[in-house]
């Protein structure tokens, strides 16, 4: 039931993205189509994790949520009922713990390592939340990024603007091992692979014009 309530949501969100702005998704074969996976995007809007569930077509993922997203009760029970794990902060131990679950149970979460939407729509530092659930769990982390989000719904404006073009771009996957074998557990190499994805989308949004 819960795969199918996904399933519904996920093409629902997608439906109503595509009726309101272009929607453009790369990359979508590299999602791996089993096991646990660990993908991590920029933060750009509250757009995000829709593009992102779009991106990742049949994986039913968690996300990793501010705990303010919770606090209107029926929103909250929404998100949860779609595998939101409330964050209250970027060290909230409950949090990792309850991710660092889902992936061990065969699952797939989304996480901003930003912590945070961007206040100008570039990628913030990363935090080291994200390396400390590859250490636990040993999985592969997948790159996203977005680009769009912010122009359509920057966190300066209560509400989107109507018209707009979304993109997002899917990434090789990383293993776990590569990650890890880094000074910093991959922080840095995370970082830049989601950078590197994003100056694609602008590379390609500046061709279109």
């Amino acid at each position: 039931m819960q795969a199918l309530w996904w399933d519904l949501a996920e093409r629902t969100a997608e439906l109503i993205v595509r009726a309101l702005w272009v929607l453009r998704v790369d990359g979508a074969e590299r999602v791996p189509r089993t096991g646990p996976v660990i993908f991590i995007s920029n933060h750009q809007s509250y757009l995000d994790p829709v593009v992102n569930g779009v991106a990742t077509r049949d994986r039913q993922v968690g996300f990793l949520a501010k705990v303010e997203l919770f606090g209107f009760s029926p929103f909250g029970r929404l998100i949860q009922s779609f595998g939101a794990i409330p964050l209250k902060e970027r060290s909230d131990m409950a949090a990792m713990r309850a991710a660092i679950g889902e992936l061990q149970t065969g699952r797939c979460i989304v996480v901003y390592p930003e912590g945070g939407r961007s206040d100008d729509g570039e990628v913030g530092v990363f935090h080291r939340g994200v390396a400390l659930i590859v250490r636990r769990t040993k999985v592969p982390v997948v790159p996203m990024a977005v680009e769009g989000p912010y122009r359509v719904w920057p966190s300066s404006r209560k509400l989107p603007r109507p018209i707009g073009r979304l993109s997002v771009i899917v990434g090789e996957p990383i293993p776990a091992e590569t990650l890890l074998a880094d000074e910093d557990d991959g922080v840095d190499r995370m970082r830049q692979s989601v950078l590197a994805l994003q100056a694609k989308l602008r590379a390609r949004e500046a061709k279109r014009g």
